[in-house]
């Protein structure tokens, strides 16, 4: 019974013990310095003696004080039987406004320090004139610009200190929507300013407004840590003092496009270039052979994606088929040049002599303020007929079918004659009997050889579909079911140039009487309107920049449908190609 009231004794002791040193609590608030300059910081110390209630209030502090950094420590001592605990906080303050800038009282729970004034130096509103040890410094021209042209923002960063680390916050304009872009990499070089040299990091950005009205460029922040030897708190200058600098806004007037902009492209620039590879050099152009066109665009001060496309108009007589126009935006410290390259690929349909029309194009200048117009001269051209277009049926090759056939439109001329759907080769003729000295044997001989000679023919037209005949000259030359079969052959292993030249065979051979140009009448005029549109897809492939494996399963499927109702007739005939 005694030990416990003992033990209970002890422990009202310890909590009145514990509950005294609780309530004798000290807080201290310690600045660095009473006294900063603009842009810089200073270390604040909040110590705390005893056990606090709980953390301190840092609202008060945060309306005219940035926290930059905060840490906290704690140490417990015990002497001569006494105990004691310390609490250190430590923040980073970096003022929000200018003059005098108080600290005010900070409170842990019923315990709150003294208000600190800091004296904070108004900074000058002209660098220029400053000799401050840091400086951040932005510049636009021009004052004024039209809408969807060019601004250079430059933004430079004065130092006569030591940097350990710093961040530049990114353009935001405002008031008309904008497209900004980074010209190049940073710039590094030194400049002499009232007297004093200071290292200057420069940094360009492109702004290209999208609208009219006045365009708000905020003022720029710079946050960085500077080598400092002369804080209580950082004697040795190891973490550094936090430094900020702020530019000064900017303002510029955005004007509309010119009122007589019509139908015009709107190419707000410095100026601007057209190049034709054709001008220099006209290459030679042949039948259904594609000659690619390559045009180039550069306008000084424009993105490339506000560039137009390039589509010169053609006479007929041509089939067009356009790459994809390649862009590309070449970024210097002067600003931005846009780059659009087109490549057309130009398909010659009939032979003659022809007229490329001239290309025009106006921009608008910028720094005069007025049209430019481009002009290329137009070309004359002249085209050739496809030399590999006969007017009877085509020799085999080595194993490949003849070259692209003339794309030409045929003339009106009268009605084909109908062709045959299978062609019977004509066979040789017989041969003469030898003469011998006894003629009636020879010929007995002779007949018998000559029966031989027609069975074995029989036989083997039997066994093997007949795939060549001969001229009458003695060449072999393509049947229409042989040609036919390698169309199809061709198309079913997704060759479209094969496909093409395939094409071009079977129809030389439907119509043997046409002149150059069957292939491509043969398209408009017979084929119906499935089989015609394959047809196209099948030049899309060849000529154009679909960017996609061309298939040729559905042209093959279409050329036996449209064959199917054909053949199934009593004499299979072939449609007029005239109609």
């Amino acid at each position: 019974m005694v030990n416990r009231w003992r033990t209970l004794f002890l422990l009202l002791l310890f909590s009145i013990f514990m509950v005294g040193h609780a309530m004798a609590i000290s807080v201290q608030a310690v600045a660095d310095r009473d006294r900063i300059a603009a842009g810089e910081s200073l270390q604040l110390e909040l110590r705390v003696g005893g056990h606090p209630d709980m953390e301190p209030d840092l609202s008060s502090l945060q309306k005219s004080w940035d926290i930059l950094n905060r840490s906290q420590s704690s140490q417990m001592q015990i002497t001569n039987g006494h105990f004691s605990r310390s609490v250190v906080y430590r923040l980073t303050l970096m003022p929000k406004t200018e003059g005098t800038v108080t600290i005010p009282a900070i409170c842990f729970g019923a315990n709150c320090t003294i208000p600190l004034p800091i004296d904070v130096a108004i900074r000058s509103t002209s660098s220029h004139g400053s000799t401050a040890p840091l400086l951040l410094e932005t510049e636009v021209t021009p004052k004024t610009v039209v809408t969807q042209g060019q601004l250079v923002l430059k933004v430079r960063l004065l130092r006569r200190v030591e940097l350990l680390d710093g961040q530049l916050n990114e353009p935001q304009p405002s008031g008309v929507a904008v497209v900004v872009k980074k010209l190049g990499n940073d710039r590094s070089y030194e400049i002499r300013r009232n007297g004093l040299l200071y290292k200057v990091i420069e940094r360009d950005y492109a702004i290209f407004p999208q609208g009219s009205g006045t365009l708000q460029i905020p003022a720029l922040q710079f946050d960085g840590t500077v080598a400092d030897g002369n804080s209580r708190f950082d004697p040795f200058g190891r973490q550094g003092r936090r430094v900020r600098q702020r530019s000064q806004p900017l303002q510029v007037e955005v004007l509309p496009p010119p009122a007589d902009l019509g139908s015009r492209p709107w190419i707000p620039a410095t100026a601007v270039t057209l190049q034709d590879d054709w001008q220099q050099q006209v290459p030679q152009l042949v039948v259904g052979e594609p000659a690619t066109r390559t045009l180039r665009l550069s306008a000084r001060g424009v993105p490339a994606a506000q560039l137009p496309e390039l589509q010169p108009a053609l006479p007929s007589g041509f089939k067009s088929y356009p790459d994809q126009p390649r862009r590309e935006d070449r970024l210097t410290n002067s600003g931005v040049t846009g780059l659009v390259e087109q490549k057309i690929a130009l398909v010659p349909t009939q032979p003659g002599h022809y007229q490329l029309p001239a290309i025009d194009l106006d921009w608008w200048d910028v720094v005069s303020e007025q049209w430019q117009h481009l002009h290329l001269a137009a070309l004359s051209v002249d085209v050739a007929p496809s030399p590999t277009v006969v007017a009877g049926s085509a020799p085999i090759g080595t194993g490949s079918v003849s070259e692209v056939a003339a794309n030409a439109a045929l003339p009106p001329l009268q009605k084909l004659p109908p062709a045959s759907f299978s062609t019977v080769p004509p066979v040789g003729k017989a041969i003469s009997p030898y003469a011998s000295f006894w003629p009636w044997v020879s010929l007995a001989l002779a007949l018998g050889w000559l029966l031989t000679l027609v069975l074995l023919l029989r036989y083997r037209r039997h066994l093997q579909p007949v795939t060549e005949a001969e001229s009458k000259d003695g060449l072999p030359t393509l049947t229409e079911k042989a040609a036919r079969q390698a169309v199809l052959r061709a198309a079913r292993t997704h060759d479209p140039q094969a496909t093409r030249q395939a094409l071009v065979q079977w129809c030389q051979i439907l119509y043997p009487e046409a002149p150059p140009g069957v292939y491509e009448q043969f398209c408009k005029t017979v084929a119906p309107a499935g089989l015609k549109q394959e047809l196209e897809n099948l030049d899309l492939s060849l000529y154009g920049d679909s960017g996609q494996t061309w298939n040729g399963e559905a042209l093959a499927e279409q050329i036996a449908a449209w064959l199917v109702g054909k053949v199934k007739q009593k004499s299979a005939t072939l449609p007029d190609l005239y109609l």
